[in-house]
């Protein structure tokens, strides 16, 4: 999983700041991302499961975690 995360991390290393959406990059660019976006995801489900984590759940309870952790500035 390393060396998958570290091919998607070399995608985006002389990228600089990343507008949303890629409007710069070209297509090709864009389907070798999304596959190895898949090569990294694929490999995190197969660890979640051989180590019988619920990722959804994990995920979930982490972003509960963040919100109390990190809470939104109020607007008054």
């Amino acid at each position: 999983m390393v060396g998958e995360v570290g091919e998607l991390s070399e995608i985006f290393q002389w990228k600089g700041e990343v507008p949303k959406g890629l409007p710069d990059w070209e297509e090709e660019e864009k389907v070798h991302l999304g596959e190895e976006l898949s090569d990294v995801l694929l490999y995190l489900v197969r660890l979640s499961d051989v180590c019988g984590v619920d990722l959804g759940k994990a995920a979930l309870r982490k972003i509960e975690l963040n919100a109390i952790k990190y809470p939104k500035p109020s607007s008054e």
